[in-house]
């Protein structure tokens, strides 16, 4: 089965790339990171964590403390807490789901959880109902100001104030309604994939809006929330290899031998339907037959995830080969040399950036999707197939499954390939690390060596010009779709 990095890996490169190997103090610095649980609903002495695993849980072993009227200070040796999310466990007393919240055999003692997005800030930290649904977008992939934006559209489409300072304004009372029953569904959704449930939640605010908005919710309408949350986020189990054949010494062989058992090919996935499930869409989003010859997306049925699938058409920014700088908005801005050399030069369209590409595909609503975005290294290597066999015109091996992706880029510095991802190394954290420059972390995609992580460092609009470029690459976004 296929298996993604795990802490301990993160945590190994971070030791790898921090040691200077110099320098004569060795005491192990700490780092702290303050706030304020403001939400209304609150007693004021919860116990709050950072959640280094991102699981929206305050786990064995993560740093935590007990809030004094609201105000609390993490302290940890672990730098990470001051990017990772800020959990605050309570105990609401909320009554008015207790019927079907108790009767939820995934539930957990903790009645229920808010959450704040890790912001790389030491204080001034809040904690609310509205906070919570910013962190469940950045757990969906969104950068925290696409997140904050995102929140801000939807709490305007349901009536409420929203402004760009979300992250400070959700102890506003014209939001008690709407923290209370938040509360409510948090308390009963199932325990097991909560950030899942969240990020499903705090996409589709304005599906559930009678609801958030109603002062007395009846039951049947809180647990039919629930019920719809927990059915979208059942436990995401990744894909298997693919590898669906036997090595033996004559060659592969579609047949174990008795010599050499217990090999991939009779586990897992790889087993029972090749590894991977996956469906083509039309540009509605509608499933097609697998035979289809033409369709715009691909949904894998496994995960939820739904992925873009590229064009053959040198003049679409969708092109397979098309070439883009990388951007984030507020936080990392691309090098012009970079900018210079993308696609969009030659095109004219002024699509050059990731970020602009991903609203390219929104504003498009491609497949009636409007939440596209980048995918993580671990998502994008979740998709990569070693048991495909088809080859390119230089014979090397294609990293997706073919029949499903059959145009894959290779527009870049390897010739095995590589896309954007939205995934950062912690070498930026690193003694290594150079102003205005920020490392990137891409899975390979093609031949050999499909599935091999690297990094590259590329500069920011703060390096100055000197007419020689860091990187571009090709880019596949992907979409949250629901495991119905």
């Amino acid at each position: 089965m296929k298996h993604q990095l795990t802490m301990l890996a993160a945590a190994l490169l971070v030791a790898g790339c921090n040691n200077s190997g110099g320098g004569s103090d060795s005491s192990t610095p700490t780092y702290t990171v303050s706030g304020k649980v403001t939400a209304q609903a609150a007693k004021g002495n919860e116990t709050v964590c950072a959640d280094l695993n991102g699981d929206f849980i305050c786990g064995s072993g993560e740093p935590s403390t007990a809030a004094s009227n609201g105000q609390f200070t993490i302290t940890s040796t672990d730098k990470n807490i001051l990017s990772a999310p800020l959990v605050v466990n309570l105990d609401t007393g909320v009554t008015s789901k207790s019927s079907y919240g108790s009767a939820n055999a995934k539930s957990t003692s903790t009645n229920a959880f808010l959450v704040a997005p890790g912001q790389q800030k030491t204080t001034g930290n809040e904690i609310n109902a509205i906070t919570t649904l910013v962190a469940s977008q950045v757990a969906g992939g969104l950068s925290l100001d696409n997140a904050i934006k995102a929140v801000k559209a939807q709490l305007l489409v349901l009536g409420l104030p929203a402004t760009d300072n979300l992250l400070s304004e959700g102890s506003n009372n014209e939001y008690m309604t709407l923290e209370s029953n938040i509360l409510s569904i948090i308390s009963a959704v199932d325990k097991t994939t909560p950030g899942y449930s969240l990020t499903i939640f705090s996409q589709n605010l304005e599906d559930y809006k009678d609801i958030l908005l109603s002062d007395a919710p009846s039951e049947e309408a809180l647990q039919n929330v629930v019920n719809d949350l927990d059915n979208s986020a059942e436990a995401v189990v990744p894909n298997d290899t693919g590898v669906t054949i036997y090595f033996t010494d004559g060659g592969d062989n579609a047949v174990a031998p008795s010599d050499y058992p217990g090999q991939d090919a009779d586990y897992g996935f790889d087993a029972t339907d090749n590894g991977f499930k996956f469906v083509k869409l039309d540009a509605n989003g509608q499933a097609l037959a697998e035979d289809a010859t033409e369709w715009s997306c691909v949904k894998d049925e496994r995960t939820g995830l739904i992925w873009e699938s590229k064009k053959n058409d040198a003049s679409s920014p969708q092109h397979f080969d098309r070439l883009f700088a990388y951007q984030l908005t507020g936080k990392f801005e691309p090098y012009i040399e970079d900018i210079n050399l993308a696609g969009c030069q030659d095109a004219g369209d002024n699509i050059c950036t990731t970020e602009q590409y991903v609203d390219y595909l929104n504003n498009n609503e491609v497949c009636g999707i409007t939440d596209w975005r980048l995918p993580t290294l671990y998502e994008f290597y979740d998709l990569i197939d070693f048991g495909e066999t088809e080859t390119d015109a230089d014979d090397l091996v294609y990293g997706l499954t073919y029949a499903y992706f059959p145009l894959q880029s290779k527009a870049s510095y390897l010739e095995t390939g590589t896309v954007w991802t939205s995934t950062p190394s912690f070498t930026e954290y690193s003694d290594q690390a150079l102003k205005g420059q920020e490392i990137r972390a891409f899975v390979e995609t093609r031949g050999t060596y499909r599935g091999k992580f690297s990094f590259v460092e590329i500069n920011s609009d703060k390096v100055d010009s000197d007419n020689s470029d860091s990187y571009q690459m090709p880019i596949r976004l992907v979409a949250k779709g629901s495991k119905k």
